[in-house]
């Protein structure tokens, strides 16, 4: 039987690769053993792909956290790398063998390496990509019987800030929430119900939504925020944060820097300033400088106590 190895650092990517070569392989999870070489050694794990399968016409072995395949040192038990180089020469006639190495690159120096790329079946996975995320999560919800609209699969790729681990976990728990239910219909107001948020995502929400123009999508995270008793005048200023974010990145796109040198100009995270470039491009003009002079008087009428923070946190979300 074949060899696999799997180069990926996302677990949810991987686990659904390794899933879907055990049923091309005919192979049940059940039938297959995993071995963490940061705890086992390689040897142990050869030891039992050449060993006949229990009770199966075949079984599979699977290879995790394979670390002396690339270039960093790491306490662990004691390998004997050449037996892998040795069983890729002359692999198991009944069982699989898969290696997943959830690494962005392997040290392609390694002769087991080299090995690897010519004797097994090497498949590194992508980044994924928005839209790759997109169709995914559509196909997953579509594969469960679960009806959603659009704009409902996209907040759950902003709710997850778009990492394919947290949205494999968050779909997962979507699927369990609909096992027994016969009306499978995600909707907006039950995914933030299952998707738990903290503050700064409800802001982030916020924000996207008055940038987009959303003004039922902007009152229903406000409305969300005064149910959890979050102060306006904090919430005030975690807005004028974003839209002053949205200006930096605006205005050093202007000068032309790209993504990552603007992120490490700010110092803030590169998926911030993603975000932020493509909410920057929503505003023409002064638009942007307005806001944010908007938010600045806003701030000034609640600190003098001419105005309610909850009033003038309205009367800004309906003046957008």
């Amino acid at each position: 039987m074949k060899t696999y190895t799997i180069v990926s650092p996302y677990d949810s990517l991987a686990k659904n690769k390794i899933d879907e070569l055990l049923r091309l392989c005919h192979i049940t999870p059940d039938d297959m053993t995993s071995y963490d070489m940061q705890e086992q050694t390689v040897q142990d794990a050869l030891f039992d792909v050449l060993s006949a399968p229990f009770l199966a016409e075949r079984k599979a072995v699977l290879i995790k956290y394979p670390y002396f395949l690339t270039g960093s040192r790491q306490a662990g038990p004691e390998h004997d790398i050449e037996v892998l180089g040795s069983y890729l020469e002359n692999p198991s006639k009944e069982n699989v063998l898969i290696i997943h190495a959830p690494y962005e690159k392997l040290d392609e120096r390694k002769k087991v390496v080299k090995s690897l790329k010519k004797k097994s079946d090497f498949i590194k996975l992508a980044v994924p990509n928005e839209f790759n995320l997109l169709d995914y999560a559509k196909q997953e919800l579509t594969g469960s019987g679960i009806t959603f609209h659009d704009a409902t699969v996209r907040l759950l790729l902003d709710l997850t800030k778009k990492n394919a681990d947290a949205l494999y976990k968050e779909l997962q728990k979507i699927k369990a929430y609909f096992i027994d239910d016969p009306n499978r219909e995600l909707t907006m107001v039950l995914l933030r119900d299952l998707v738990p948020q903290t503050i700064a995502d409800n802001v982030f929400l916020l924000t996207e939504a008055l940038a987009n123009k959303n003004g039922e999508m902007a009152y229903r995270v406000y409305a969300d925020l005064m149910k959890q008793k979050e102060e306006p005048i904090k919430l005030l200023v975690m807005i004028a944060n974003q839209f002053r974010l949205f200006k930096q990145v605006q205005l050093l796109q202007a000068q032309g820097m790209y993504e990552r040198d603007i992120a490490a100009e700010l110092g803030v995270h590169p998926y911030r300033v993603k975000v932020a470039m493509g909410q920057a491009r929503r505003f023409r003009g002064d638009e942007l400088d307005q806001v944010i002079v908007q938010l600045a008087e806003a701030d000034l009428q609640v600190k003098t106590g001419r105005m309610d923070g909850q009033l003038a946190l309205e009367l800004f979300i309906l003046g957008m």
